[in-house]
């Protein structure tokens, strides 16, 4: 059985598509979910970052889409499996048919983002990584629909296309609120791009952050941000 162990919960994996990886580490760690009731996990996965926000959040309720069966299915093993499983539910669906009469105060997701690379041969792994899966502007309006006037809308994305990104959500009428521009290694480039956008403008707060020394080390921030999650110690 392929799992990957958290501090108070487990990650089944052996059906998913996207197995849990950096990028999740990463923006699971950074999510705020203080305050938040309502949120919506978009492309779900394993359900890594609706567990990882829900851990931090006595009153968080999360509905989780995903598009892969497999996956689907064992997302909702890893919900039932967690401390938080009345609080967690998953819909196997296309996100851009999802309804729902809820308006959520936190949004969250790992999209498919990649757009000019080679298609995956194995078409599930396609349809998690690529963007033909879920196309940016639909995904981001569909997205700002279903987010309160209040809420929060967080996503990973690579550094390459994060101007394609800023475009999009800026023409839905989102508003940049913070910037987290994260580096593989300390000094190197950019890797990704986490953002947070809302519906109100606010003044841009701007960071930087790395996942690793130079020496290949796991960095001293990144131990830091993932402490609460990671089983074993870094």
């Amino acid at each position: 059985m392929s799992s990957f162990r958290f501090k108070q919960f487990e990650i089944i994996q052996d059906d998913n598509a996207m197995k849990v990886g950096t990028d999740s580490m990463v923006l699971g760690s950074f999510i705020n979910g203080h305050g938040r009731k309502r949120g919506l996990d978009i492309g779900s996965g394993t359900g890594v970052l609706s567990l990882m926000v829900t851990q931090g959040n006595d009153d968080i309720k999360f509905d989780a889409v995903e598009l892969d069966e497999l996956s689907a299915t064992e997302c909702a093993l890893n919900f039932k499996n967690s401390p938080w499983s009345d609080r967690l539910k998953v819909h196997q669906g296309n996100f851009l048919e999802f309804e729902s009469e809820e308006r959520y105060d936190l949004i969250i997701s790992n999209p498919p983002y990649y757009q000019s690379t080679l298609l995956n041969q194995d078409s599930r792994k396609a349809n998690a990584r690529h963007e033909q899966s879920l196309p940016m502007r639909e995904f981001i309006l569909k997205s700002r629909k279903l987010l309160s006037d209040d809420g929060e809308f967080w996503f990973i994305v690579p550094a390459e296309d994060e101007q394609v990104w800023k475009k999009q959500c800026t023409s839905a009428n989102l508003h940049l609120v913070e910037k987290i521009a994260i580096h593989g290694k300390e000094g190197g480039d950019i890797k990704r791009i986490i953002f947070v956008f809302c519906n109100h403008k606010s003044i841009l707060e701007e960071s930087s952050f790395s996942v690793r020394k130079k020496s290949n080390e796991y960095s001293e921030e990144y131990k830091e941000l993932t402490r609460d999650f990671h089983f074993n110690e870094l």
